[in-house]
């Protein structure tokens, strides 16, 4: 017995510590603030640092993940955020689903519909004759005087209009039958031809050709410049330069265009959503390969398949 008793206060005591370690565990905002206002930094510098909106910062130290875009926007977010304060961003993806994952919705309370008695026989019976008579005596009367007022007036506009049209007959069949005082005979027409021309030869246009779209010509000194520009949403996406081994991620928001650091090789990109980006290479314009898919294409910009993004 006294065993047992032991063994229950032990798990009661471990339950209340996970407890008072769960209450006293920072979410993942309070960390993030708490590592920026460590490092002195602002949110401001951050967001000019990782091209975030100040508004979406605020609202990952608040905890408030339901203004992010959502999705991968906004694990991209909180990375690029830990990255910044140099927090790991596993832990931070951790700190965030071990949050999304413990918020349960409330489902509201629903208010007890009582039951509504039922009219005793007599009554109804007594409702219907009230019903019947109020029916009865609210019928409308025919009113003759005014039906024959109105159909007076509609005669009286029938002649009217009738004794108009005759008289506009009248007067045109004695304006057909008067020739036009003004008329005038017409000129003779002479019965010799005009002399006629021979038609002169015009040159023969030659057809205008469309000029060639070609690759530009870059040379072995010329670097490889890239720019890209989210046309028609919001991107994520990951780039490496020649032959670093450190991805760099950047997320582009609608409406704004980044130029990729210069390459003498080659640029690898991983895009999240290539269909909403627009393409330059060397200040002119380019397009994907058809054959890409439009989410998560992994593309590779290199002097020997320049030709494939100028089609």
């Amino acid at each position: 017995m006294l065993n047992l008793r032991s063994r229950y206060s032990q798990s009661f005591q471990s339950e209340e510590e996970e407890k008072s370690l769960a209450v006293n565990m920072p979410t993942l905002g309070e960390e993030l603030r708490r590592r920026r206002e460590e490092r002195g930094t602002t949110l401001a510098e951050i967001s000019e640092a990782t091209r975030i909106g100040t508004r979406f910062l605020k609202a990952i130290e608040a905890d408030n993940f339901s203004v992010l875009p959502g999705g991968i926007y906004t694990r991209n977010f909180i990375r690029s955020y830990a990255q910044s304060v140099g927090m790991s961003e596993d832990e931070a993806i951790a700190l965030y689903h071990q949050q999304m994952s413990g918020q349960t919705p409330e489902s509201p309370a629903t208010a007890p519909v009582e039951p509504q008695p039922l009219p005793a026989p007599e009554t109804k019976a007594r409702v219907h004759r009230l019903e019947t008579v109020a029916v009865r005596q609210s019928a409308p009367r025919t009113n003759w005087s005014t039906i024959v007022i109105a159909a007076g007036i509609v005669l009286i506009i029938l002649i009217i209009a009738v004794s108009l049209v005759q008289r506009l007959n009248r007067g045109g069949a004695n304006g057909d039958s008067q020739p036009p005082a003004n008329s005038s005979p017409e000129p003779q027409r002479s019965s010799t031809p005009p002399p006629q021309t021979a038609p002169q030869p015009q040159p023969e246009a030659k057809p205008v050709e469309p000029p060639a779209t070609q690759a530009p010509a870059i040379s072995v000194s010329d670097p490889i410049r890239v720019r890209l520009e989210a046309a028609e949403g919001p991107c994520s996406m990951v780039y490496w330069v020649d032959d670093e081994t450190k991805s760099t991620n950047l997320f582009l928001p609608q409406g704004e265009a980044r130029d990729l650091p210069p390459a003498q090789r080659e640029v690898r990109l991983s895009l999240g959503n290539r269909t909403v980006l627009k393409l330059k290479i060397n200040e002119r314009q380019a397009t994907f390969p058809a054959e890409l898919p439009k989410f998560k294409a992994r593309v590779v910009i290199s002097r020997e398949n320049l030709k494939t993004f100028f089609p």
